[in-house]
């Protein structure tokens, strides 16, 4: 994994917990609100940092594991999700990543690294004709936001580059300098 994935790893950990901090997610399959106890809600935090530090470690199983104890209790966060994803490509186990990242998706339909990272796994998978259908939806989440002279999130523009690479690659295309598609 390269330093960028690492930095987005810590910062997508950030986000989860200022997310558990604010009550959202439903901890206790109520509706949030004031049935959390703020223990579990801590302890949840912190299995998901031990979640982010073994994954940005390189033990992707222990990750696995502190992950889906995490869905356990919240089962529809789209980065626990996809961070189980990831730790499930890490281990090369790419048919079971597959379902995290469409989760994933499913949750945060604008979670732009989960196309990504779904269409890498099915380039593995030898299915380039999914992985096609997801760099799709990245171009049209690309025209979207270009419509009107809006300018795109840079996640956005970055998975797009990634996926469309490795789909290069796949293909025997040429590819740009520093591994980015064109």
């Amino acid at each position: 994994m390269t330093f960028i994935r690492f930095l987005f790893l810590i910062v997508t950990g950030l986000f989860f917990s200022a997310q558990l901090a604010s009550g959202a997610g439903g901890i206790d399959g109520g509706g949030g609100g004031g049935d959390m106890v703020p223990s579990r809600t801590t302890k949840l935090t912190e299995t998901f940092k031990d979640g982010v530090n073994f994954l940005t470690e390189g033990e992707c199983k222990r990750a696995e594991k502190k992950f889906r104890a995490v869905l356990k209790k919240v089962p529809r966060n789209s980065e626990a999700n996809y961070l189980l994803g990831i730790s499930l490509q890490c281990q090369r186990e790419h048919e079971s990543a597959v379902r995290y990242f469409r989760r994933a998706k499913r949750d945060d339909a604008q979670f732009y690294q989960a196309y990504e990272a779904l269409g890498i796994s099915y380039l593995t998978l030898e299915r380039p004709d999914l992985a096609e259908k997801e760099l799709a939806t990245l171009d049209s989440f690309k025209g979207l936001c270009q419509t009107g002279n809006r300018i795109c999130p840079e996640k956005l523009l970055k998975s797009h580059r990634k996926l469309l690479a490795a789909t290069k690659r796949v293909e025997g295309q040429p590819v740009a300098p520093g591994g980015e598609g064109n």
